[in-house]
């Protein structure tokens, strides 16, 4: 049997691939406790009162029928600058498609149009052709389908009451896990929470994304006496959630706490104990996130001294022991 060597002492073949199966077994061992999920900790009375431990409990609710999320005022100038080239494009097809068919009909006739007009022509047409597909390309890609697909009629008149500030175009910020409106729904916002509603409707979702936020926005308009609000100003908003009738609990935001990019609660499961467990699926409201499933009525969540605990729970981690104080 051959043997190998490490640190310039000799090892056999059988002691290295001891050592493998040792190291594999230990990899696959920590992979399997990160994906048990967290360990409850022991926490004792005195200990909790010294961390200043608070609990709150959980009372079961309906689904809220919107969810609470910002919105703003949009600038319509970009979107009127590039309407109007969509629409120099489209005139400038249909008279270079009408000449092209004037040059070939003649040179189909009598030949007193050149085969080189006739190039000329066709070339000129597909050239505004591609003009009048990039510009509704940029139309779906800036502004979304929702006002890429109106109609040429629809999508006129609500530009021309943009432009005599009949109508308004607001960005709502689509919160994660929250369904997308459908089209035509009914987005209720507010310039502050104490003042009156304003009823905007959906055209569609926004493709880009806000860059501080990181949220897709819903593009609504808001028509009539009520679109006098000023460009950039930013709104409160309820995005209604239709179809959505589940009961659940509403966490309090003072019980939620971020590690890496899960939030977590930590949820007393006996006078002593605490587990950590992640919040998914949820729907922020004013009060606190709505979650229909891992958390139920009657749950008692921390809402002060979360941090203590997770200080408590990586120190038990580290010594490999649940944590006992």
């Amino acid at each position: 049997m051959k043997n190998s060597t490490i640190a310039g002492r000799p090892v056999s073949r059988m002691a290295l691939l001891a050592l493998a199966v040792g190291a594999a077994l230990t990899l696959a061992s920590g992979a399997s406790a990160a994906e048990e999920g967290p360990k409850p900790i022991t926490v004792a009375a005195p200990e909790q009162l010294r961390l200043g431990i608070a609990l709150a409990t959980l009372e079961a609710v309906q689904a809220p029928l919107a969810t609470a999320t910002t919105a703003r005022v949009l600038d319509p100038a970009p979107l009127l600058q590039l309407d109007g080239e969509l629409t120099a494009a489209s005139a400038s097809l249909a008279a270079s498609r009408a000449e092209a068919e004037r040059i070939a009909k003649l040179f189909a006739e009598d030949r007193t149009a050149s085969a080189r007009a006739l190039e000329a022509a066709k070339a000129q047409a597909q050239a505004d052709l591609e003009r009048v597909n990039s510009a509704q390309r940029r139309l779906a890609l800036e502004w979304g389908e929702g006002l890429a697909s109106l109609s040429p009629q629809r999508r006129g008149a609500l530009l021309n009451d943009l432009a005599h500030v009949r109508a308004e175009l607001i960005r709502v910020e689509m919160l994660a896990n929250t369904p997308v409106p459908t089209r035509g729904s009914i987005i209720e916002v507010r310039g502050n929470a104490g003042a009156p509603a304003l009823r905007a409707a959906v055209l569609g979702v926004l493709p880009v994304a806000d860059p501080r936020l990181q949220t897709r926005g819903v593009l609504s308009e808001l028509r009539g006496a009520e679109a006098t609000l000023p460009i950039g100003q930013m709104l409160v908003a309820q995005l209604p959630t239709e179809g959505l009738s589940a009961s659940g609990v509403v966490l309090p935001r003072a019980a939620l706490l971020r590690k890496g990019s899960q939030v977590w609660a930590y949820v007393q499961t006996a006078p002593t104990a605490f587990l950590r467990k992640a919040v998914t699926e949820y729907r922020p409201l004013e009060s606190g996130w709505f979650v229909a499933k891992g958390f139920a009525a009657g749950d008692r969540v921390v809402t002060d001294g979360a941090a203590a605990l997770l200080a408590l729970e990586a120190q038990a981690s580290a010594n490999g022991t649940a944590a006992s104080k």
